[in-house]
């Protein structure tokens, strides 16, 4: 799905909405920010999008006036959204109540951090949080709203398929974890996802994951249980839960296998963000964070899964899992003596 709007003037708003479907028409969800107002076919004839083959009709546009809404001048919070996927279109805000700042958070962890995100979205215009979950084309145009001033974005996507997007108007953030801690959380979230947090994945990744999905429904919780799951994993288990950070950060595709140079292009990649954080020094992070948006710290956290910790010692006593992160280990050591280093010297951001 591809959408923009062009012109807000006010009493005139002006875009297109490309439906995935190549012959269909999408419609626009208009609300006040609290209250649907209706719901706008966009038909309007845009005879470029047919022309390139994006679409068979062209008939993508809309136009939005007085007519259709009355006094829309005045409507200082009107929101237009995707009536199908229900993808946030474009919303208005006053530029003096937002920060004029184009912010994207890479999802480093497999139970995103959705409720840091939540908090945040006051301070933008325009919002959106796992931004993976509808697909490459939908979440290039994200990175594509170049009208946006005031924009946020999270999602767990291979770094290097859009860079060429991400370009210098957006400051770059993540927050890493001990990779021992991040593969403890992915097996006891995985080990309930069919029972209790589908949602938590969305359909695509929920197939995408079946192999360590059944991998971490059989493990048992003891030292010797885990040394017989590490033992007799599968290559597409392995393949799920292999250096997960080091592939977000060096690939150009989720399931490219890291080669042997990709712990220096993940280095390389994070000396590009603006912050990098550690979930172990999250105020540190948290304090960064408020700095870049010109707002306080407070109701920003970072909550914990419990049995982390303990799952995670009993992880670092088992040789198998080891080589399974083992290049995420490499990555995490050297932005940990950098984070550390720079913070013994006193500087804020530092870079891997």
């Amino acid at each position: 799905m591809l959408f923009n709007v062009q012109i807000d003037e006010g009493n005139r708003i002006v875009g297109y909405l490309i439906p995935d479907g190549f012959s269909g028409s999408g419609s626009l969800r208009i609300t006040d920010g609290q209250n649907d107002l209706l719901i706008l076919p966009c038909q309007q004839e845009l005879p470029a999008i047919a022309a390139v083959g994006r679409h068979a009709t062209g008939r993508c546009g809309f136009t939005i006036d007085e007519t259709i809404i009355p006094d829309l001048a005045k409507r200082e919070a009107l929101e237009l959204y995707d009536q199908e996927t229900n993808i946030l279109i474009y919303r208005r805000r006053q530029p003096s109540s937002v920060t004029q700042k184009r912010v994207f958070r890479l999802e480093t962890h497999l139970v995103p951090l959705w409720r840091l995100d939540d908090s945040l979205e006051r301070h933008f215009q325009y919002f959106h949080k796992g931004i993976e979950r509808y697909g490459r084309e939908t979440a290039t145009q994200t990175f594509l709203l170049h009208n946006a001033t005031s924009l946020y974005l999270s999602g767990r996507l291979a770094f290097k398929t859009y860079e060429n997007y991400i370009d210098e108007t957006f400051n770059c953030i993540a927050l890493l974890r001990d990779p021992y801690r991040e593969l403890a959380e992915r097996i006891l979230a995985l080990k309930v996802i069919r029972k209790f947090s589908i949602e938590l994945l969305g359909a695509r990744d929920m197939m995408t994951f079946g192999p360590a999905i059944a991998f971490a429904e059989a493990v048992e919780y003891d030292e010797k249980g885990l040394r017989r799951a590490f033992a007799t994993m599968s290559k597409a288990a392995i393949a799920n839960l292999a250096n997960p950070l080091t592939r977000q950060l060096a690939a150009r595709t989720p399931d490219e296998v890291p080669t042997r140079g990709a712990v220096a292009t993940a280095l390389s990649t994070l000396s590009s963000f603006t912050i990098v954080g550690l979930r172990e020094r999250q105020e540190l992070f948290l304090t960064q964070l408020a700095d870049l948006l010109g707002t306080g710290v407070d109701g920003l956290s970072i909550p914990e899964l419990g049995r982390i910790g303990e799952l995670s010692d009993q992880l670092r006593r088992v040789p198998e899992a080891q080589v399974l992160i083992e290049q995420d280990l490499e990555v995490y050591h050297h932005v940990r003596a950098a984070i550390v280093n720079a913070s013994t010297d006193g500087n804020q951001c530092p870079s891997p």
